[in-house]
């Protein structure tokens, strides 16, 4: 099954390149894409239910905006208030293999899958 198949017909290329990363790492088991959840049918990007935790990819064409920055803030606040960790991680298009890469890490630390490194 392609990883195109799996996600919502109006993502960005941004959460494609990211998605596409997160499945070469090994980070998709258990992971839903595009799926509501909790109040206001709220549709994080990348969801995995087990753990409760979300993550959102914020592009800056469409979340730049006072507004859109208050709904955010409101959907983490009652997200939060149910349990669920959430990481939003702002960006600006296109995003570039290291920035992919970057984003990658954060949602492996954030999800508690972050290798081990020797020190």
């Amino acid at each position: 099954m392609s990883y195109k198949s799996r996600m919502h017909p109006r993502v960005s290329k941004g959460e494609i390149s990211v998605f596409s990363a997160l499945s070469i790492a090994g980070l998709t088991c258990g992971m839903v894409t595009q799926m509501p959840i909790v109040l206001r049918a709220t549709v994080p990007d990348f969801c995995w239910f087990e753990l409760k935790k979300a993550v959102y990819l914020d592009g800056f064409q469409a979340h730049k905006k006072d507004k859109q920055q208050q709904q955010d803030q409101e959907v983490v606040d009652l997200l939060e208030a149910k349990g669920w960790d959430v990481l939003r991680i702002p960006y600006e298009p296109p995003l570039t293999a290291l920035e992919v890469e970057e984003i990658v890490e954060t949602i492996k630390c954030f999800v508690g899958l972050a290798e081990e490194r020797p020190q």
